[in-house]
């Protein structure tokens, strides 16, 4: 049998949830066997008691309607342009198998990436500061110049701007739904929406068609932290959806961040709690995400500099070159690019403006510079 049909039909069976499950795919070697269990069997299977195996054999009994709805499902997913993944494939993000109660079934639109499991999550709330918009804008462009996928949730405020951030800076990113993969909310992020599925993936262990049920999203938080090596909160109220995205990180043993902010700001209570309780550490830069993280994101931030054209270079005067060749792709202060080109500061400031409009280099917050 197909192993997402198998997957699909025990998510259908009552009080049966991801984690019995990857038990029960534990115990039989093959779909044909379970089909064929009795209760004597079932009941040697960890978190599998009498009232469960009771279900378990009523669905087996009923198997042919369940068989209809998978039938049902997956022809809407195609027509939708989704697929489907179970946790026991290569496509599955591989981070987000070692959580506990890892969704066995995900569908998504768009198309997934093995360098999501050097992903941040970044979250945060749905109104947030100026303040909060400038940091998360911040933090975001300067995680994408750097190759490194973003998540968050597709909701109002900070998810969305870490979205349009990396989309801008051809970064992959992912939206984790509260409803179905095929449901636009908030509607009015529809472009953005249709702009993840052609770049990145928006994702959802909630079958197509899903309503965006309050229930939900505390679940798809789970799935935010979990398919990141850690979650950055910009800014949230004492009781925001990104306050339980942290605690959930820290439960998975992710490593949690967040931005300080001020101490009368509602929308800085739950982040500036995080700190004051030990379950997140304070970030003034992405420097101090980056060192945290450094053994995990290495294959990443690590960039290997590209060969640029003998053309390229020859457009290039002197300075230019000379400053070009001390920049890779990680930040480099004017500093320290003055101290290895040995030029003035002024001469300095005046090539790299020009590498700007030739789109060679970019300028980062703080005076730092990059290849583009």
């Amino acid at each position: 049998m197909e192993l997402l049909k198998y997957i699909f039909f025990l998510t259908r069976i009552k009080n049966l949830g991801n984690v019995k499950i990857r038990n029960i795919c534990s115990y039989y070697d093959l779909p044909e066997d379970f089909f064929k269990c009795k209760i004597s069997d079932l009941k040697k299977i960890e978190g599998i008691d009498s009232v469960i195996s009771g279900e378990i054999l009523k669905s087996i009994s009923d198997r042919d309607r369940i068989f209809r709805d998978y039938d049902k499902v997956r022809e809407h997913s195609f027509k939708k342009g989704m697929a489907m993944t179970t946790i026991f494939n290569n496509d599955y993000p591989e981070n987000l198998k070692n959580i506990f109660d890892a969704p066995v079934l995900l569908y998504y639109k768009g198309k997934l990436s093995e360098k999501d499991k050097y992903s941040i999550s970044i979250v945060g709330t749905r109104s947030p500061t100026e303040f909060g918009k400038y940091n998360c804008e911040k933090f975001s462009e300067e995680l994408s110049s750097l190759n490194i996928p973003l998540i968050s949730g597709f909701a109002r405020g900070i998810d969305t701007i870490v979205h349009r951030v990396s989309l801008k800076q051809g970064n992959l990113t992912y939206a984790v739904l509260g409803s179905g993969a095929d449901v636009i909310y908030p509607f009015e992020n529809r472009k953005l929406y249709y702009d993840m599925v052609e770049k990145g993936a928006v994702i959802s262990e909630f079958e197509p068609g899903a309503k965006p049920d309050k229930v939900n999203f505390p679940r798809r938080n789970r799935i935010i932290s979990g398919i990141s090596v850690g979650t950055l909160v910009v800014e949230s109220g004492i009781k925001g959806g990104a306050l339980l995205t942290a605690e959930i990180a820290v439960d998975q043993n992710k490593e949690v961040f967040a931005l300080p902010g001020y101490i009368n700001s509602r929308q800085s209570e739950g982040t500036n709690e995080l700190i004051k309780k030990g379950q997140a550490k304070l970030v003034t830069c992405t420097d101090d995400i980056l060192v945290e993280l450094q053994s995990k994101l290495n294959t990443v931030s690590n960039k290997k500099t590209e060969k640029v054209s003998d053309s390229v270079m020859e457009s290039m005067n002197d300075s230019e070159r000379k400053i070009f060749n001390a920049l890779d792709y990680e930040p480099v202060h004017i500093d320290k690019i003055n101290e290895i080109t040995s030029l003035d500061i002024s001469d300095c400031l005046v090539s790299l403006l020009s590498l700007e409009f030739k789109n060679l280099v970019k300028q980062l917050p703080g005076k730092n510079f990059i290849r583009s």
